[in-house]
């Protein structure tokens, strides 16, 4: 068994091969995932699989975890036009059982806008997989009403028989749910504000503490296999949950390391909050 770089009695971080650990790890012993995963080399430094291993790298996702996964995807163009790199992803995964359930938009107000063919690169990817929707938590990230949205719900609809009751002549009434409105296909969260971190795409803290409530149960687990600079775990810890993180490249594994050794001294801080 693989000695882990780190352990404390939340997180435990391994310095490895993603393939080689999650082979040594327990079927069923994880409860979701959350990764962001190289994308086709596009920084030389740090190389990516290529989608053979990707397949087998979730052939073993889907052995250690029971749940959900969030599959975070940037976005890449060659020769100015956008790839679809991550289809052949997407249907990698699905090769060997994960299903792809829902898509969430990440979109980034402050992004560089020098990238993109014709647009500025403003969003990015997050692929909900599991077997079933029930392994997300979509009442954790509901957000207020917004003005008169609950007046709506409660009346009675009447005035499209087709389209706002069942067809019949049955009014469609719904109470608004006291958590909140429902969850939307889309985030809106800014980029940078973590500092001084070596690694050359973390990725943005709030965003990952979104996709813990969304993809981990209360007191749950979760795996990254490409950790980086150890966000995944940060916002695990900051939601009470605990994280086991596999990282390549020794100096992003001693990055994430110290981020984590030292999260309880940057309470308050921009980016740890």
């Amino acid at each position: 068994m693989i000695a882990p770089y780190l352990q404390d009695p939340d997180m435990t971080l391994y310095h490895g091969d993603a393939l080689t650990v999650l082979r040594e790890l327990f079927t069923d012993s994880i409860d979701a995932c959350i990764t962001s995963p190289p994308y086709l080399d596009a920084r030389p430094e740090y190389p990516s699989p290529d989608l053979r291993k990707f397949e087998e790298i979730a052939f073993e996702l889907h052995r250690v975890v029971t749940g959900g996964l969030a599959l975070n995807v940037g976005r890449l163009w060659r020769d100015n036009r956008e790839l679809r790199w991550w289809e052949g992803l997407v249907q990698r995964f699905e090769n060997v059982g994960w299903k792809h359930l829902d898509t969430l938009v990440w979109i980034k107000p402050n992004a560089n806008p020098i990238h993109g063919a014709v647009l500025a690169h403003s969003h990015e990817y997050a692929f909900l997989m599991g077997d079933h929707p029930s392994v997300f938590y979509p009442d954790a990230v509901r957000t207020p009403y917004a003005e008169g949205s609950e007046a709506r719900l409660e009346r009675s609809w009447d005035n499209s028989r087709a389209v706002k009751n069942d067809g019949e002549g049955h009014q469609d009434r719904r109470d608004a749910n006291p958590l909140g409105a429902r969850a939307r296909s889309f985030v809106s969260i800014y980029v940078g504000k973590e500092k001084g971190i070596r690694h050359p795409a973390p990725m943005a803290f709030d965003f990952a503490k979104h996709l813990i409530l969304l993809t981990v149960p209360n007191g749950g687990s979760v795996i990254d296999p490409f950790a980086g600079s150890g966000t995944t775990a940060l916002a695990a810890r900051y939601h009470d949950r605990s994280a086991i993180l596999i990282e390549l490249s020794k100096e992003y594994a001693s990055e994430a390391a110290e981020r984590l050794q030292q999260q309880s001294l940057f309470a308050g801080e921009e980016g740890y909050e």
